[in-house]
């Protein structure tokens, strides 16, 4: 089995065209930030690149399958799954203070009060979604 070399172009080729359409732009804050994403692009295309041709050699054939068959194993495994999910609820606990904490950080720095309606907007919609995700997910099982 030969590693997928298709996502690794695709992303390399798009950093490209960001880097080039940021020459282009006459404003500088979005040229920086433009050209900032294609870097970061070109870098991971780059290196998703170096691994299919490292993979892609018949001296590396047998470990690339072996990877690919932990990987199999490790989406079916029980423990892995119950991890994963345990991982998830855990980030989504921590990134409900979090951004309870940044909205009220700001509110007492007197940031814009947009920017902290913003952060706020989140912590609620983070909130909900966890409610929507939960009722469906108990429908459904």
């Amino acid at each position: 089995m030969k590693p997928k070399r298709k996502s690794g172009l695709v992303i390399l080729i798009a950093g490209v065209a960001c880097v080039i359409g940021a020459c282009f732009l006459k404003d500088e804050y979005y040229a920086n930030m433009l050209r900032a994403w294609g870097i970061a692009w070109v870098v991971n295309g780059f290196l998703q690149l170096r691994q299919y041709f490292y993979y892609s050699k018949p001296e590396h054939q047998a470990e690339y399958e072996e990877k690919q068959a932990e990987q199999r194993i490790n989406q079916k495994d029980e423990r892995k799954i119950m991890l994963r999910q345990m991982a998830g609820h855990k980030c989504y606990q921590i990134m409900f203070f979090v951004l309870l904490a940044v909205s009220f950080l700001f509110a007492l720095l007197r940031v814009e009060w947009w920017i902290t309606a913003i952060v706020c907007l989140l912590w609620v919609a983070q909130y909900v979604m966890g409610i929507v995700l939960f009722r469906y997910y108990e429908k459904r099982l």
